[in-house]
């Protein structure tokens, strides 16, 4: 999925965290994430674990009224490391009604930020439960049944007022701009449970020795009774690190197989490309090898760099550095006796969709390339977009405030762009220039309703890989259908934490298999590349 967040983050020790608590959130029976942490009466400090996003470290003093005092936070790249660096760095402390970050970013001089905020606002890491137990406990001291607490958000900067209901009980409610939260504590104030109705999110806390015991742990094996298996690989490169991977390969293949090598969306994924935020979780490439294993057709799908299994440092990673890591992919499966080097696919969901083209124009021998919501346009023109789209359709803003916001977009979104070498490539990177010199046979999959690639960029993307020459170009876009190709009519991506399905709709799978299928067959009767 195309990436885009503000994210304020500070510094702190690298040294791993000896918790005596966590609190584990489930969506749908799937686990999202995981907070470590310990709660002293003058300190909090902790970890947040979003499965497939950079770990966050936080520390707080608490102050004598019990409120959070300035937040140091640091995160980490996904998979990263006990003793590896810290991606960015800052220590976010209220004085007044501002915010002021000072923030590091590598060995460069620290970027200093004031922000807008209000009298003794407590800043919170998002997605930190912990930070609501202190939160919770100061607003008791008050001895009112509801409190108003400003709470500043480490993420986009933002500072809103939270209301507190229910103080006076064990069940507390939290009005948090539109949406409600729920918190249930003990005599001493500690947090049990927790919910959000609206996320379907319930946190629940866990003490003692469960916490060592607490983790994500993903299964790439083969369903029972499929007909193929699942062997785990280790994919080397020649830039210092290897990758872990996943090949599905059909039970009936005799001789040489065709293989699709998979290239998820933007952010940091697994091999299957999960996203928790979708019920019950999103798995776009294992439903695609599903699919492809039962068709005859094997699929290698990979840990993203510095993730997982995977070696080498995502934070330091652009695009193109990516579309290596699929080169050494391409160059692994040639050395295989069971692949056939001429049956070799590649198929990338929205930024993946912008990386297998970059590789196909070196790889002139690849069997074809399928891009699943590829983009057309440039990094910052999509950015632009989706954050004047997430503006305009949110139903909490009044039209002044609206307005002001879409007028600073074009600001934040360039600031944005200068904040790390993958944004920065992502930004000036132009898909068309590069699809105008792809030889290789392209399918284009758009859903009608995506609106974070849009349906309209499918068209100039097919049109560029046409204009030299390539007669091997086939788009396909589904009405109705997401930028995860999940019937949603409308695809806003603040509804997908609600969609009804967590499964790819199957004309997709379909359309890929099918057309995989063709162009495997076609070359192996002629022994050469499909006719351009």
């Amino acid at each position: 999925m195309i990436r885009f967040s503000i994210l304020l983050v500070t510094g702190l020790a690298t040294s791993a965290l000896q918790a005596q608590s966590a609190f584990v959130a489930i969506v749908n029976g799937d686990t999202a994430f995981i907070e470590r942490f310990t709660h002293a009466s003058a300190r909090l400090e902790g970890e947040v674990v979003i499965k497939g996003q950079p770990r966050q470290v936080y520390a707080y003093d608490i102050d004598a009224a019990g409120r959070l005092g300035p937040l140091s936070l640091s995160v980490y790249s996904p998979g990263a490391k006990p003793d590896a660096a810290a991606m960015q760095q800052v220590q976010l402390a209220v004085i007044g009604d501002s915010a002021i970050a000072t923030i590091n970013r590598g060995a460069g001089a620290p970027i200093v930020q004031k922000l807008s905020s209000k009298a003794l606002a407590q800043p919170v890491v998002n997605a930190s439960f912990a930070a609501y137990e202190v939160i919770i406990a100061a607003a008791r001291r008050l001895r009112t049944p509801t409190a108003v607490v400003p709470v500043l958000y480490a993420a986009g900067g933002v500072t809103i007022p939270v209301e507190l209901s229910g103080l006076h009980t064990d069940s507390v409610s939290a009005q948090i701009g539109t949406q409600l939260s729920w918190f249930v504590t003990d005599k001493a104030g500690r947090l049990l449970r927790a919910g959000v109705p609206a996320q379907k999110l319930t946190v629940t806390r866990v003490d003692g020795i469960g916490v060592s015991k607490l983790g994500f742990h993903s299964d790439y094996s083969a369903p029972a009774g499929a007909p193929y298996t699942a062997e785990p690989v280790t994919v080397p490169t020649t830039f210092g690190h290897t990758l872990g991977g996943t090949l599905t390969k059909p039970v009936s293949a005799s001789g040489k197989m065709p293989v699709v090598i998979s290239i998820t969306g933007s952010g940091a994924q697994d091999r299957d490309e999960y996203i928790s935020l979708v019920p019950k979780g999103y798995r776009l490439f294992r439903q695609i090898a599903d699919t492809l294993g039962r068709r005859g057709i094997a699929m290698l799908r990979m840990d993203d760099r510095g993730y997982g299994e995977s070696g080498g440092s995502f934070a330091a990673a652009t695009s193109r550095d990516f579309g290596n890591d699929i080169r050494a992919a391409i160059a692994y499966l040639r050395t295989r006796n069971d692949v056939d080097a001429r049956h070799i696919f590649l198929a990338g969901h929205s930024e993946g969709g912008l990386v297998a083209p970059m590789v196909a124009v070196d790889e002139s021998q690849l069997a074809g390339i399928v891009l699943m919501a590829g983009p057309s346009r440039t990094g910052r023109e999509i950015l632009l977009f989706q954050v004047r789209y997430g503006i305009e359709h949110d139903t909490s803003m009044t039209p002044a405030r609206r307005d002001s916001a879409l007028a600073r977009v074009p600001t934040q979104v360039d600031s944005a762009l200068n904040s790390s070498a993958w944004l920065k490539f992502f930004g000036a990177y132009d898909p068309v220039a590069t699809a105008k010199r792809v030889k290789v046979p392209v399918l284009i999959l758009q859903g009608g309703d995506d609106q974070q690639v849009i349906v309209s960029e499918a068209t100039p993307l097919a049109a560029a890989f046409r204009v030299a020459g390539n007669r091997d170009v086939t788009m396909r876009v589904f009405p109705e259908l997401n930028h995860l190709f999940i019937h949603q009519p409308g695809g806003n991506p603040s509804g997908y934490a609600s969609l009804p399905s967590n499964l790819v709709a199957p004309e997709v799978l379909g359309a890929l298999a099918d057309w995989v299928a063709a162009h495997a067959a076609v070359m192996k009767e002629h022994g050469t590349a499909s006719p351009r």
